[in-house]
């Protein structure tokens, strides 16, 4: 599905949050941003989407550790 901004859109975000088979839920936190001030949109070049990767990432290798262990 495509979303399109209004015009004068200050800023967009994109939250991300895993639910499990079992009901667990993991909040990944922001994913994607956007701002129209480009100092705001440095800071999450090299702050903000660093730190996602990093969750993500180990959000993954979690998942994927259990689905070995299920399948033994």
């Amino acid at each position: 599905m495509t979303e399109h901004a209004r015009a004068g859109q200050r800023s967009a975000e994109t939250e991300f949050v895993i639910t499990r088979a079992d009901g667990t839920v993991i909040p990944l936190g922001r994913g994607a941003y956007w701002h129209r001030n480009p100092l705001r949109r440095a800071w999450w070049r090299i702050w903000g989407q660093p730190r996602f990767n990093r969750r993500a990432a180990a959000a993954n290798k979690d998942a994927a550790r259990a689905a070995g262990t299920q399948e033994r």
